[in-house]
């Protein structure tokens, strides 16, 4: 029998729960795996940020559950090392491990270590913080972890709020608190992907700066457009456009102190020379025509 519509309300639910925060949806994970493993640990990658207002959203929690970590490599452009991961893992496979989305990008090896992570029953948890409309719109991420989890404020315009998602299980479990879902995410995922091309064609031609993603694939929706400035010091471009009133954002400029001396481009290379382009909804394309003069002023200066 067919139902003249459909009926079944649990039907392709996602289970979500709202926290006050990406982070402590993480931390709620993290119990939930050390309920299980008391004496477990969490492979983490080898680029996480820290401030001296936040924190670290990532690392944080990590210390807060008194667990052990570890760290595996990823390279200049925020590629894991699939071999370093893997050699990782086999040694103690009943660790927890966090794969990060960051600016809202896919890594290129996604399926062949999602499935393997799954071929070999391993925990693992997809931070989407900043990917959530790649997840939610694309498709792309956020579907194969035991978890994953949002941050709201990373893509709209609110302060405060995250979500859990248990991929095991569907259904809501609590209402939002934070804001009615009437925003229209469909096309806040296409201008946010329309900028984000069209921001960068006029990068393409500026000598030093060096986009870490070159190419947007279907199903990504980018938080910010993260550059190598090569030429020129960051931290005063930085300064330079913010004061001339483009809002610039350094994220990762500062790595946790646990990865001093650890062997990843990442942390020690990329960690000094990016910079993050804002592409969110409300930038128009002539906003961007003006940040890229002013970009080209500074650098030529």
């Amino acid at each position: 029998m067919i139902s003249k519509q459909a009926v079944n309300i649990d039907h392709f639910k996602r289970s979500w729960s709202y926290t006050d925060s990406a982070r402590n949806a993480w931390s709620e994970i993290i119990e939930k795996y050390k309920e299980n493993n008391p004496n477990g640990k969490i492979l983490l990658p080898s680029y996480i940020g820290w401030s001296a207002n936040e924190g670290s959203g990532i690392f944080d929690s990590v210390l807060k559950s008194g667990l052990e970590y570890d760290f595996y490599c990823l390279g200049l452009h925020l590629e894991v090392e699939v071999a370093d991961l893997k050699e990782k893992v086999l040694q103690n496979p009943n660790q927890l491990i966090l794969l990060v989305h960051y600016f809202g990008f896919v890594d290129s090896n996604y399926k062949e270590i999602t499935n393997w992570l799954l071929e070999n029953n391993v925990f693992f948890v997809e931070d989407c913080a900043h990917a959530w409309l790649s997840d939610l719109i694309g498709g792309t991420c956020g579907r194969k972890g035991n978890y994953s989890f949002y941050s709201l404020h990373k893509l709209l315009p609110i302060s405060t709020g995250g979500i859990m998602v248990n991929n095991s299980f569907a259904g809501n479990k609590n209402n939002n608190p934070f804001f009615e879902l009437n925003y229209d995410l469909l096309s806040i995922y296409t201008i946010r992907r329309s900028n984000y091309k069209y921001l960068l064609n006029l990068l393409r031609d500026i000598d030093g700066i060096d986009a870490l993603y070159k190419d947007l694939e279907d199903g990504i929706c980018p938080q910010t457009l993260p550059v190598i400035v090569e030429d020129y010091d960051r931290t005063s471009l930085y300064h330079e456009m913010n004061n001339t009133g483009f809002g610039m954002v350094s994220l990762y400029h500062t790595m946790i102190e646990q990865l001093d001396g650890f062997q990843s481009e990442a942390a020690a290379v990329l960690s000094h020379k990016i910079i993050n382009f804002p592409i969110h909804q409300d930038v128009t394309e002539s906003d961007i025509d003006e940040m890229v003069l002013e970009l080209k002023k500074i650098l030529n200066a």
